[in-house]
């Protein structure tokens, strides 16, 4: 235990002390609130900007999932590590960057052993030098029992999953 909280303190310490170029932010706050379903759901991130192409981030995304249907109550945790690594393409103008993100999603708790691997393409707009809004479109990839179909069937196999009406969009503040 003593290790790990050593190696936990580098990690940190590296990490602060390269400031400009590590950010946090948050990809995801949902909530539904219905007669007979409940959800919400959380997903920080931290990242490092390697160079003005590439950055290696870490999300973790909590949720929480009750329904009741016919007087039965269902009730589900879920808990997904999602490490990225984005590739910027290109940029329009001065505030507009184009990119493609390599995800994981790893689940842990009820969805253990659920895993996907996804490319994620996206716009994000540099609003300041400090706030950044990224908007991902969809997912193509594999998944196995993380996403679901459209008869609420878990996914295993090719993904194909579009976004357009209801993108993620994620907000990022560069320390």
């Amino acid at each position: 235990m003593k290790k790990l909280a050593l190696v936990l303190a580098i990690v940190f310490a590296g990490i602060m002390s390269a400031n400009a170029q590590v950010w946090v932010g948050v990809n995801n706050i949902s909530a539904q609130v219905e007669k007979s379903h409940m959800a919400f759901s959380f997903a920080p991130e931290i990242g490092y900007n390697i160079n003005n192409q590439w950055t290696l981030a870490l999300g973790v995304n909590y949720g929480y999932d009750q329904r009741d249907v016919v007087g039965v109550t269902t009730t589900q945790n879920h808990l997904f590590l999602q490490p990225y690594l984005r590739y910027v393409g290109g940029t329009i103008g001065k505030k507009f960057s184009l990119f493609a993100d390599l995800c994981g999603d790893f689940g842990l708790l009820d969805d253990k052993g659920a895993y996907a691997v996804t490319i994620q393409p996206g716009i994000a707009w540099a609003a300041t030098d400090k706030f950044t809004a990224a908007f991902r479109f969809c997912k193509i990839g594999y998944s196995h029992n993380i996403y679901m179909d459209d008869n609420n069937n878990p996914v295993d196999g090719f993904l194909l999953k579009g976004a357009l009406a209801c993108p993620s969009i994620g907000i990022y503040y560069s320390l």
